[in-house]
């Protein structure tokens, strides 16, 4: 599996490609707080002695509805290990604490934050563009899957498609 890497721009240095605002993402609310519990496992996979794992698992008990909120999480650690298994280079995502967290994500950030987005408005099509893009051309199939029963935790699937 590979390592992540976060962009160390400062918030007067932000890269110019490749950054997407939330808002032009167009992520509701729950997909937001996705991302942020996201990039906190991204971050114990990039320097496992954060231990931000636990604060996932945390923030997954009050940003998501009692009682989900701890297996919200913990389906978002499995999409997440589906979606780095056949990447061939490093992930790309903004630490939570970084000054412009709230308001910008990476591309791949965007990639994989699209795939759920399709998914939960059962738009096959563009679910598998976006996991071919997270995934770098990879086996999508886990991914999907993955992202899928998420959705179903939430209710936003009732008949899966990629399980």
């Amino acid at each position: 599996m590979n390592a992540f890497n976060h962009p160390r721009a400062t918030s007067d240095d932000l890269p110019r490609t490749g950054i997407t605002t939330i808002d032009e993402a167009g992520l509701d609310t729950f997909e937001r707080d996705v991302l942020h519990i996201a990039r906190l496992f991204f971050s114990t996979y990039d320097i496992p002695v954060t231990q931000r794992w636990k604060q996932a698992f945390v923030e997954g008990e009050t940003r998501f509805p009692v009682p989900f909120g701890a297996t919200i999480a913990h389906a978002i650690a499995i999409s997440i290990d589906a979606m780095r298994e056949p990447r061939d280079r490093p992930f790309s995502y903004f630490d939570v604490d970084h000054p412009k967290a709230d308001e910008v994500m990476t591309q791949e950030e965007k990639y994989l934050l699209r795939t759920l987005h399709a998914i939960r408005r059962n738009d096959r099509a563009q679910a598998r563009m976006q996991a071919m893009l997270a995934c770098e051309g990879g086996d999508t199939g886990e991914f999907l899957a993955a992202l899928e029963r998420l959705a179903m935790i939430t209710g936003d699937v009732q008949t899966p498609v990629f399980n």
